[in-house]
């Protein structure tokens, strides 16, 4: 069994990072209700935490809106 990777601290945000972190957890809080979504589990590979990263959450929601669009509009003849 592999140990768990360490948690690493991040340096704290600034307010313009701050600012595009509440912007992009509004963003995946409208598409996980627009989805149906009701809760999700994420991981990283390093320990770190995906929830303070702005990119890792924009990665979410782009998941989870082309997750919701496949499922609606079903598979396409490739």
């Amino acid at each position: 069994m592999r140990p768990r990777p360490r948690r690493r601290s991040a340096p704290p945000l600034t307010p313009a990072e701050l600012a595009d972190l509440e912007e992009a957890w509004v963003e995946l809080r409208q598409a996980s209700q627009e989805a149906g979504v009701k809760s999700f589990r994420a991981c990283t590979r390093d320990g770190s935490r995906w929830e303070d990263n702005p990119e890792s959450v924009r990665a979410m929601t782009r998941m989870i809106k082309d997750t919701h669009k496949y499922t609606v509009e079903g598979p396409k003849d490739v």
